[in-house]
This record gives structure tokens, C-alpha cells and sequence, in this order.
């Protein structure tokens, strides 16, 4: 009996866990379609596709592809590409790094070195290792640091609107 109540217990903990990931993927998904509107790209990256990449597997993928059925950047359609690894990674406007994913972060960064990317995790101290946006929940609220530097080295212009919602790092 004891043993069907701890298997139960484990069950009912790791079907909270995935509703909250499935959750924060959603809010998350959410504020990236909104980065698309808030932040400025280069010319060279104002025609074609709108690119948001994804490294590894994340809940963020599902959420972001449902968005981009219905979506725009813009003028631009909005398409989804899941990177396997940091050697799988291509120019794209956004790349999205999960916390699962985060000893990857300096590698990614790497890989992208000389694209204007707006890169976005979800791991302690991101915008430290180079992010220009870590998502934090902050009093069981999803919010966003980021980091004006690092959107400035990637050649990107944020909005004030954008400043104003962050918490600037």
C-alpha cells in the first residue's frame, strides 16, 4: 500500500511539473511574439521570414509553432526551427535557450557571433553569460530581465516600451 501511495504521490509531482512547464512555455511564447513588435532589426533582417530558433527540446516549441499559425513579425511569417545542437544552429532573428540547454549558452553564442540575434533563455544569471533577455519569475509572476549591452552588441534597437516592462539589467 505504501509503495502505490509514493508511485501515486510521484505521478500526481511530475503532472504538476509538466503543467507548469507547458504553462511558462505559453507565457513565454507570449512575450517572444511580443519582442518581435518591441525590438528593431537591421534592414537586412526586415524581409523574408522571421526566424525563431530553438535549441533543444523545450514545451516552448509546441507554444511557439501554434503562435506562428496565426501570427506575424510584422510583415514577415513567423517560422519555428528546432536545433538539435549548437552546430545545428543557423542566422535567425531570435534564439530561444532553455534552461536545459544553458551550459550551451556560450557556445550558442558563439555559433551566432556577427548575427543580429536576439538571444533568450530561462536560466539563472543569463543576461551575465550573454543573453539580451533571461526570462525569472518573480513573486510566481513570469517576467523578463534584460540587458540593454547585450542587445547593443548585437546590433538590435530596443523600444522604450520594452525598458519600461523589464527588469534592466
Amino acid at each position: 500500500m505504501k509503495k502505490i501511495i509514493i508511485v501515486l504521490i510521484c505521478v500526481i509531482a511530475s503532472f504538476i511539473n509538466v503543467q507548469a512547464q507547458t504553462s511558462n512555455a505559453k507565457m513565454q511564447s507570449v512575450f517572444i511574439y511580443n519582442f518581435t513588435k518591441l525590438v528593431n532589426w537591421p534592414t537586412a533582417y526586415q524581409s523574408g521570414n522571421f526566424v525563431i530558433g530553438v535549441l533543444g527540446n523545450s514545451p516552448i516549441v509546441t507554444e511557439l509553432e501554434n503562435m506562428a499559425t496565426t501570427k506575424k513579425a510584422g510583415s514577415q511569417t513567423i517560422v519555428i526551427e528546432k536545433y538539435t545542437s549548437v552546430d545545428a544552429i543557423k542566422k535567425c532573428h531570435i534564439l530561444v535557450i532553455p534552461e536545459s540547454q544553458s551550459s550551451k549558452i556560450a557556445a550558442a553564442i558563439g555559433k551566432i557571433n556577427g548575427n543580429n540575434t536576439l538571444i533568450v533563455t530561462d536560466t539563472d544569471g543569463g543576461t551575465k553569460k550573454g543573453a539580451a533577455i533571461n526570462f525569472v519569475v518573480v513573486d510566481s509572476k513570469q517576467k523578463f530581465e534584460l540587458s540593454e549591452s547585450n542587445t547593443t552588441n548585437k546590433g538590435l534597437k530596443v523600444g522604450a516600451e520594452l525598458i519600461k516592462l523589464a527588469i534592466v539589467k
